[in-house]
């Protein structure tokens, strides 16, 4: 957030998730009556609105989220507007089956809910940059938007994947980490127990189930 755009907001911020998208447009006015009596000040938008705003792929439709930042605006409460990127549509998962998360028991998750996605997968990137920066392009110097929330829970537990392309991301991590040293991730990992020391950095994977603790 610029401080010049901060200086906006008098005192503490105070407010939280608001979802409008969620329920009929004709609460709205409602919510704001009763954001405005609470001493709301700024609320977060637009978290979980992926499919709505981008309903196939590269065509947006920002109708919604227009009327929602203007209408804050006009009722003098700010908001910090989120990448939707926890929540990929449905479309996106159809068109690219391989983005979806495989769990540590190898198996591949549905989609159907938030942070379900793999976030190594290279089509998914690709479709987070793109709405990402539709959004940035689009809503930069909205007076409304004082604040970017970028992505939700990044790195939660939900969102762990342990697919092949995953595991090829984790070892270039590693190599950079231990640099490019196998004997010293082997020594920092102990895995002179059970056997498991690596003599090859394909054999690294990611802790994924097996017959005891990985």
């Amino acid at each position: 957030m610029s401080t010049e755009r901060g200086l906006r907001l008098p005192g503490i911020a105070y407010g939280g998730d608001y979802n409008p998208e969620q329920w009929p447009e004709e609460v709205w006015a409602e919510d704001m009556a009763l954001m405005r009596e609470a001493g709301v000040n700024m609320v977060s938008v637009g978290i979980f609105s992926w499919a709505l705003m981008e309903p196939s792929e590269g065509v947006h439709d920002f109708s919604r989220m227009d009327k929602i930042l203007d209408l804050l605006h006009e009722n003098g409460i700010a908001a910090d507007l989120a990448t939707p990127t926890a929540a990929p549509p449905a479309w996106f998962f159809k068109a690219h089956p391989e983005a979806l998360p495989v769990d540590r028991d190898g198996r591949t998750l549905a989609y159907g809910s938030r942070q379900t996605f793999c976030p190594s997968s290279p089509a998914y990137r690709t479709a987070a940059l793109r709405i990402t920066g539709a959004l940035a392009e689009r809503y930069a110097d909205h007076p409304a938007v004082v604040m970017w929330h970028v992505h939700n829970e990044y790195g939660c537990h939900n969102s762990a994947c342990y697919c092949d392309t995953s595991a090829a991301a984790f070892r270039t991590w590693l190599r950079a980490k231990f640099d490019d040293d196998l004997n010293a991730l082997n020594d920092a990992w102990g895995t002179a127990f059970w056997s498991q020391w690596y003599y090859d950095w394909d054999e690294v994977i990611p802790p994924r189930a097996t017959g005891a603790d990985p």
